[in-house]
């Protein structure tokens, strides 16, 4: 018995640490990629091309052709056991050329297409 008990306790950690990647120990959940405004400030408009912020981010989650402009748009989701949910869009414009012309963040997404954050977030 005192051998079974052993195992388990030793495995538990184990279990824990082959957990979903979106999952921190503490049961948040995250999903999307997070820009900081760091990472925004790096940015420059009228230099910054589209192969530069895909080394730097990967591919974007969403796209949009308006015109002349494609809108690029990375999401990040967070949700939090304790304290205030993160839900925000880094949105990346670029020109016919492939170069940044303007770059904002927003405190909001649409839906994810993830249903638990959807309904999390009452959409």
């Amino acid at each position: 018995m005192r051998a079974l008990a052993l195992a388990l306790i030793l495995a538990t950690p184990l279990a824990v640490s082959t957990t979903s990647a979106h999952a921190n120990p503490f049961g948040g959940y995250t999903t999307g990629i997070e820009i900081t405004q760091q990472q925004m400030d790096t940015l420059e408009i009228g230099k910054t091309t589209q192969n530069n912020v895909r080394e730097k981010f990967g591919a974007p989650g969403r796209r949009e052709q308006l015109g002349d402009t494609q809108v690029w748009y990375y999401d990040y989701v967070k949700i939090k056991h304790f304290g205030k949910n993160v839900q925000e869009a880094t949105v990346l414009e670029f020109n016919k050329q492939g170069v940044l012309t303007a770059k904002s963040k927003s405190n909001a997404v649409g839906k994810t297409g993830n249903p638990l954050i959807d309904a999390a977030n009452g959409k």
